[in-house]
């Protein structure tokens, strides 16, 4: 009811403003009058632009059904990587673990299925994630969304929710909720959200910060977009990095002549390292590492929550660091990585190849 006269009230103010005037007199005064009419419908009807970007945002977000022992599963994907006759698509691995070809619908054919391959799944881990490919004629305005990497994000946030609650009934179903904090890898969320939500985006800022994994009668749970990169990259599927615009100050910047070039800060691989990586044995595992950097020299130990435990030995040039790891725990296995590192030793990003067939990614962040 307060709704309905709020509306009310905020209708006949744009329509005061909108209506002709005398003062409309040159085209400098109607120009401003439109300008407040513009402002006053921002601050009436603050959603307004934010339901065009849903509508936009809805192209990306995906229904998906999986067949498991006769019964029906819904939930939801998000579109990472459109290609021609090719789409990526993430979701929670839940969803459609116990079945290879789950069927997929889009918004702009809500009611025409179709099948897809499964990439990669994160199987009997109830938090984990899953990767599908469909390829062939597709239907047209598909969107790709981007994970976003950069927005901080503590607790407190309100987010938008985009998915196919089974409660609700409807497609793509628009529900609110707010960010409660991080617990361990994972992000925590209050909200209406079912089974129908689980591999749906969860939206902050118009952005795609985490992917819904569970759900819960209190609160949810999600993997964070960069969680859902790295798993996506270890797959195979490699994504294309946020196009970002420069400042205005930037083209001025770089129109002037560069006199002396700022000095390059080196990495320092050193201290106490944590992060995760995925192995196509073993797949998702934990990830703590110390290392010690004398010069281009690099040395240290690593172990992961599966019981295996070893030493470390490489070198740094630029940004890379590349060397080997030799297994305590399993005699005779060597695995070499190579990696970037990043914010002057903060992050470090790479992969690894194992002469006993194992191969995966990693990431770790300096602690």
């Amino acid at each position: 009811m307060f709704f309905y006269l709020f509306s009310e009230v905020g209708a006949s103010k744009v329509s005061m403003v909108n209506r002709p005037s005398p003062e409309c007199q040159t085209f400098h005064t109607c120009l401003r009058l439109s300008f407040c009419s513009l402002l006053l419908l921002a601050v009436l009807f603050p959603h307004t632009l934010w339901a065009q970007d849903i509508a936009q945002v809805k192209k990306g977000v995906v229904k998906i059904t999986a067949q498991v022992e006769g019964k029906n599963k819904i939930g939801s994907g998000i579109i990472v990587k459109l290609e021609e006759d090719h789409v990526y698509i993430v979701t929670a691995s839940h969803v459609i673990e116990g079945d290879q070809q789950p069927s997929v619908m889009f918004f702009s054919a809500p009611h025409r299925p179709f099948r897809a391959r499964v990439l990669g799944l994160e199987g009997g881990n109830p938090a984990g994630l899953a990767a599908l490919l469909i390829e062939g004629k597709l239907p047209p305005d598909l969107q790709a969304l981007n994970l976003d990497q950069t927005t901080a994000i503590g607790g407190g946030e309100a987010i938008t929710l985009i998915g196919f609650p089974q409660l609700e009934g409807s497609l793509w179903t628009v529900t609110t909720g707010t960010l409660s904090g991080r617990r361990g890898s994972a992000l925590s969320f209050a909200g209406v959200a079912d089974e129908g939500n689980s591999g749906g985006p969860v939206l902050f800022q118009g952005k795609v910060v985490g992917i819904v994994t569970q759900v819960g009668a209190k609160f949810n749970s999600a993997a964070p977009a960069m969680l859902a990169r790295f798993a996506l990259e270890g797959w195979g599927v490699r994504l294309s990095e946020e196009v970002r615009t420069p400042p205005p100050d930037a083209v001025k910047k770089a129109s002037k002549p560069i006199l002396a070039a700022p000095p390059i800060q080196v990495p320092q691989v050193t201290g106490n390292y944590q992060g995760r990586g995925f192995f196509s044995i073993g797949g998702m595992v934990g990830l703590q590492a110390t290392y010690q950097q004398h010069g281009e020299t690099v040395s240290g130990s690593y172990t992961n929550n599966q019981g295996d435990f070893g030493a470390v030995q490489g070198r740094m040039h630029d940004t890379v660091f590349e060397g080997r790891t030799v297994s305590q725990a399993f005699q005779g296995v060597l695995c070499d990585f190579f990696s970037e590192v990043g914010g002057g030793g903060k992050t470090i990003q790479g992969n690894v190849t194992c002469n006993n067939g194992n191969s995966g990614s990693f990431a770790l962040e300096r602690q």
